[in-house]
Parts: C-alpha cells; structure tokens; sequence
C-alpha cells in the first residue's frame, strides 16, 4: 500500500470519527483542519483560515486531475471544507473564485469543489462522519 498525503489525510478521517463518533460534523470538520492544516479552533480559526494554515500533512497523492505539483493540497482540500464551516458553501465558492483566483476548471478550482462537496455533504448529514474517509481516498485520491 502507498502511503502519500492524500492517503494520510483519508486515514486522519478515519480515526477522527473512529476516536470521536458521536461528534458533529462541525466538530469533525474543525479537528480534521486542526490536525491535517493546523488551522486553529475557536474565535480564531477565520484569521487562521485568511492566513493558511500550516501543511502539517504534505505531500501529493491526489487524482491527476487535482494535482497543481504543490505538496499542500491537503491544507487547500481541508481549509476549504473548514470554510464552509464558517462562511457556508456559496461564499467559501466565491472566495476561492474572486478572491484567491482559483478558478472552477484548474486543479486547485477542482479540488476547491470537491472539498465544498465533502464538507456540504457532511454537515447536511448526507454523508456519515464515518464514511469520511473512504470519500476522500475514492473522490480525492489518486
């Protein structure tokens, strides 16, 4: 088994929800940015967001489409998904489009879609805490 980033950050879904299944899918999705971009909890995760984070899992690993050479996608895929958390799915779009200039068809416009996708479906109860894991590694990795 090949053990990269995006492997990685699907295994930190797993034990989040393993460790934590009676969490809401709020609470997943700000441990899933506090352990895999280092993204703070509390009143301070926006400027955390606005400032990036830090990759605390780097590397690739990603669908080939996804794939922008950089060893952060894993803090793009969950920053997004935290933003969500916090700005709703349509602004967190509009931020990425307008303001961080990644648009809808470049890898980093993809991933930004998938990650609005991820977090949407968990908070809306479409998709299990549990079943985060399987899909990041069946939509995100490669």
């Amino acid at each position: 088994m090949i053990v990269n980033a995006c492997a990685r950050m699907a295994r930190t879904a797993d034990v989040i929800a393993a460790e934590h299944p009676a969490w809401s899918a709020h609470d997943f999705l700000v441990e899933l940015a506090v352990r895999v971009a280092g993204i703070r909890r509390g009143p301070l995760a926006g400027l955390g967001l606005f400032l990036g984070g830090r990759a605390r899992v780097k590397g690739g690993g990603f669908r080939t489409e996804l794939q922008d050479r950089t060893a952060g996608q894993t803090r793009h895929f969950v920053g997004i998904a935290r933003a969500v958390t916090i700005l709703g799915p349509r602004r967190t779009e509009w931020l990425s489009v307008h303001v961080r200039r990644d648009a809808p068809e470049s890898p980093d416009g993809r991933l930004t879609q998938l990650a609005v996708e991820f977090a949407s479906g968990l908070l809306d109860s479409s998709l299990a805490t549990r079943d985060a894991g399987e899909w990041i590694r069946t939509q995100v990795c490669g």
